[in-house]
């Protein structure tokens, strides 16, 4: 009886078993049902992507790319419901056409959610991008901007190579029609890129000198400007600003150069340290040398140059060339080299040559090209005519002053470094530094000489030379080369101002501030 039992037992137990084992044998063809299902219903494609993210020093974005979102619509009834809630919502429509909403920015999960609720729409994604540059008209000649054809104007432009990312090869779900699945909202919000290409620029001082040289075009009554700061060891630009500029966010703008980079013009008086400088250097002066500027001009070659204002500064030294400003003192240091010897100085000092920094469309500005200079073209180039310049080639001849005879190249990307050579003996340098400060506490740049922070530099105002014209008439470009803290050189700053008012425009009066105010920001945050 027992034996009976265990057999039926035993029986049953493998009946039992039967429904279990068939349902693992479908699970498991279940599984590769859909593994099978999901490789037919999944497709690849090649995406376009999105330009590289251009950054400020601290990781802030310049320019970023934005993809425009696409709603596409069953009929014009779901998508004239849809377009009232954007409307709604204030989302701003770019493209509004046959069952397709193009949108000028991405919208919110919520608002989509709402939208599919709505009126059953599927959005889809659109494989093209808006670029977009958050700052505006603050970085618009420096960063410029892009297009369907790549970078067009500025960074853009010049690093164009560097910030296309090549196209890139991605998988979605389809349906058994061959369309394309979009499961979750991510796959149609979060767009964008990583990648980036940084810049040495800051934005906080990019914004308060766009806004310090703005008011002082502005209080001058100028046609424009331009600046920029640099730090003196590195040859890192911190900012870089121009007026007029404009907005690459507005597709109606009105294209304005970068006038730190492209702006060409004879510096006046700028030059005089670094003709002072070479004259030390080869010995056709000394330090304690007196300089007769009696009685207040002097004729060269035919041609009279007199001080500005009718002034007659008496004998002075050197040093008191420079913060007095003396165009006849200078001449008659100018007329000591020979031709060569002044082409040389200046070339040393980087004038008539190029800037090293690769993201510039360059040029080398213009120094007079006579093979043989006569007095007065020795004078001229000698107080900052008969050549032209940039800013940033400004800048990087008095890195030479602010880097005890060192001259560094300016430079915008971190990784590059900077190329160094020297060009003064370090007690040449010092003596002219000391020069510039004296300019601040005794000469033509006084109106700083209270500033906490000690400012050594020198004023440049030039008459302005118009092509096919010349020279204009009450036209000037007023200018300031600044090297601060004296006593310990960090930064360099340079601002040029285009046609001031003609009753008020020596350098001093009009770009000299700038500097001032932009010394107490730059304490205030720390940066000195």
């Amino acid at each position: 009886m027992m034996s009976k039992l265990r057999f039926l037992f035993f029986i049953f137990l493998i009946l039992l078993s039967i429904p279990g084992y068939r349902y693992y044998q479908l699970n498991q063809e279940r599984d590769r049902f859909l593994e099978a299902a999901e490789i037919r219903n999944t497709a690849s494609e090649i995406n376009l992507q999105p330009r590289k993210k251009i950054l400020d020093r601290n990781g802030i974005e310049l320019a970023t790319d934005i993809m425009r979102p696409t709603l596409l619509f069953k009929n014009e009834n779901d998508k004239n419901i849809a377009k009232d809630i954007l409307f709604k919502q204030s989302q701003e429509i770019f493209l509004n056409t046959k069952r397709r909403i193009y949108l000028e920015n991405n919208i919110s999960k919520s608002m989509l959610s709402d939208i599919q609720k709505a009126c059953s729409c599927v959005p889809i994604r659109e494989d093209t991008f808006k670029r977009y540059y958050p700052f505006g008209s603050i970085y618009g000649p420096v960063i410029g901007f892009s297009g369907t054809d790549g970078g067009l104007e500025g960074v853009e432009k010049v690093m164009d190579k560097d910030l296309v990312i090549d196209e890139r090869k991605s998988t979605f779900r389809q349906s058994g029609r061959g369309e394309k699945l979009y499961g979750q909202l991510e796959d149609f919000i979060n767009l964008g890129t990583s990648e980036s290409l940084s810049l040495t620029l800051d934005t906080n001082l990019q914004f308060k000198l766009f806004n310090e040289l703005k008011e002082a075009i502005s209080t001058s009554k100028a046609k424009g400007g331009s600046a920029l700061i640099m730090n003196a060891k590195s040859g890192e630009i911190l900012a870089m600003v121009s007026y007029p500029t404009f907005n690459p966010n507005n597709p109606d703008r009105v294209i304005e150069r970068n006038k730190v980079v492209h702006d060409f013009f004879e510096p006046g008086s700028l030059i005089k340290p670094v003709t002072v400088a070479g004259a030390l250097k080869l010995g056709h002066i000394q330090k304690d040398s007196v300089i007769n500027t009696n009685p207040g001009f002097v004729t060269l070659s035919g041609f009279k140059r007199s001080e500005a204002g009718g002034k007659n500064f008496g004998r002075i030294n050197p040093s008191e060339t420079i913060s007095k400003s003396s165009q006849v003192a200078i001449a008659k240091i100018a007329i000591k080299f020979s031709s060569a010897e002044m082409r040389d100085n200046l070339s040393q000092f980087g004038f008539g040559k190029e800037l090293e920094m690769q993201w510039i469309t360059n040029s080398p500005g213009k120094i007079i090209d006579n093979p043989k200079l006569y007095d007065i073209d020795k004078a001229s180039l000698g107080y900052g005519y008969s050549l032209t310049s940039n800013s940033l080639q400004i800048a990087r001849a008095y890195s030479v002053f602010a880097n005890e005879g060192v001259m560094i190249e300016p430079r915008i990307l971190p990784d590059i470094k900077s190329e160094r050579v020297r060009v003064l003996s370090k007690s040449t340098a010092s003596f002219i530094l000391d020069s510039l400060r004296m300019t601040v506490l005794d000469g033509t740049a006084s109106n700083l000489k209270n500033e906490r922070i000690e400012i050594a530099g020198k004023t440049g105002t030039s008459e302005k030379y118009i092509e096919g014209v010349g020279y204009a008439s009450e036209k000037y470009i007023s200018s300031f080369a600044s090297i601060f803290p004296y006593n310990n050189p960090k930064f360099i700053m340079i601002v040029s101002i285009d046609e001031p008012d003609p009753n008020k425009y020596f350098g001093g009066d009009v770009s000299a501030p700038v500097v001032g105010k932009l010394s107490k920001f730059m304490m205030r945050l720390k940066y000195l």
